[in-house]
């Protein structure tokens, strides 16, 4: 029976040890490493015990505290009651002689204003002990001890030191110890993986991490890891690649679309501002031309100049060659007009028949020559299906205070007096009687 119990324990033994100490996992080698851990748990087990010692010292000082309170606080009542100053400052120092009392102080008499002691009582005292001393129902003063705890203290950083001597070698070489083991198996190969993580750069040559360690080394758990970190960071790498490719075949596109719509814009905005039929500048894009030059003219060193067109009799031809034959000859006529006009002006279609041409840095007296050059121009131009045709000219210039309908206004005037003068003529604007 006894040696078939020592061959099963044998065999138990055995088979603890091979699973203890198999090198085939990380945590199991740890494991025998971390049986120096016990000695930390005897340590909390020390300090729990020292806890309890403390306790019971407490215990003592409360009891000490209570027999004070039942034996002596009665006789220094009745000599509280009966202002018995000597009798109280001997009960008070046979208080101050017990054990467990750094010193007291009582508060006697009327609204408790005098006061003995004995000891010496720290104002800044944790911990006191009050009692209210009654005669009779009535308060007679109160009493405040300040508890001795040196001798408390003393025997318990006697234990403390007795604990740390036995136990602080013990824990110190097992903390070591077991930091020497965690560095070795453990956090050098994180330091290893976290530079190696830290060195990562997508696009770079990837080269797989391998652990620092004997060929021969055991397939744990660190090795799990890096597979998994070479495949992660792999599979990266790869992404990158194709990220890269997805990124520049985008921003082809995006600066194609990016053009295109450019463009595109550009067109939708000239065509708001272009009259459909004769290509010129339409009235939305004259205002645009007013707004930006009105603020710049000047009328003495930047003038600003308008010339106001308008067909002659346009009405009779689309009365009788018909509204095509009459489109032709606003086209013409935009033509002739955007040929002899100088590249800082102007041409826009007014309305109808009407065209304006605004002339900035123009005097009266050039836009007035420009006038008759585009007079002179439409009446030798020979239009399709109508030959000859003439047109008349009215010329204004800005005036101080002036905005761009003051203007027109008076370039229409000037234009309605050209009509009434008998027409193919260039007429200014009536000569200003304030200036």
């Amino acid at each position: 029976m006894d040696a078939n119990r020592q061959t099963r324990d044998s065999a138990r033994l055995r088979n603890f040890l091979l699973i203890f100490l198999a090198p085939r996992g990380l945590a199991r080698r740890m494991l025998v490493w971390i049986i120096g851990i016990s000695t930390t748990a005897a340590l909390i087990a020390t300090s729990v015990q020292l806890f309890f010692d403390y306790r019971s010292d407490v215990s003592e000082l409360e009891q000490g505290m209570r027999y004070i309170e039942q034996s002596q606080l009665p006789g220094l009542a009745d000599a509280a009651w009966n202002f018995n100053v000597a009798g109280m400052q001997v009960q008070l120092d046979g208080i101050g002689h017990s054990p467990w009392v750094a010193g007291a102080t009582i508060h006697y008499g009327p609204s408790q204003s005098a006061a003995l002691k004995t000891g010496k009582l720290d104002p800044d005292a944790g911990r006191l002990f009050e009692y209210v001393l009654r005669r009779n129902g009535v308060v007679v003063g109160k009493i405040y001890i300040e508890p001795n705890l040196h001798t408390l203290y003393r025997r318990t950083l006697d234990r403390i030191g007795i604990v740390l001597a036995t136990q602080g070698g013990k824990s110190l070489v097992t903390s070591i110890s077991i930091l020497l083991l965690i560095s070795w198996m453990i956090t050098r190969h994180l330091t290893q993986m976290a530079e190696f993580a830290k060195s990562f750069e997508p696009g770079k040559r990837f080269t797989p991490f391998v652990l620092r360690r004997g060929p021969q080394g055991p397939y744990d758990e660190l090795s799990v890891l890096v597979d998994r970190l070479n495949d992660a960071y792999g599979r990266l790498q790869t992404a990158h690649e194709f990220q890269v490719r997805h990124n520049e075949i985008l921003s082809q596109e995006v600066t194609q679309r990016t053009t295109e719509l450019l463009e595109a814009h550009r067109q939708l905005a000239q065509l708001a501002i272009t009259d459909k039929l004769t290509g010129a500048v339409n009235r939305r894009g004259l205002d645009e031309a007013f707004k930006s030059a009105i603020p710049l003219a000047d009328p003495d060193s930047r003038p600003l100049a308008v010339i106001l067109a308008d067909i002659d009799k346009f009405k009779s031809v689309n009365d009788s060659r018909g509204h095509l034959v009459g489109d032709i000859l606003l086209r013409e006529f935009t033509s002739i007009l955007r040929r002899a006009a100088r590249a800082t002006d102007t041409v826009g279609r007014w309305g109808g028949e009407e065209f304006l041409i605004l002339c900035p840095q123009t005097t009266l007296e050039q836009a007035l020559r420009l006038a008759e050059h585009l007079r002179a121009s439409v009446q030798a131009h020979a239009f399709d299906e109508i030959g000859s045709k003439t047109s008349s000219f009215g010329v204004a210039v800005l005036r101080k205070g002036e905005t761009a309908d003051d203007l027109v206004k008076r370039a229409d005037e000037a234009l309605y007096q050209a009509k009434e003068g008998g027409r193919n003529r260039v007429c200014p604007e009536a000569p200003d009687i304030e200036g």
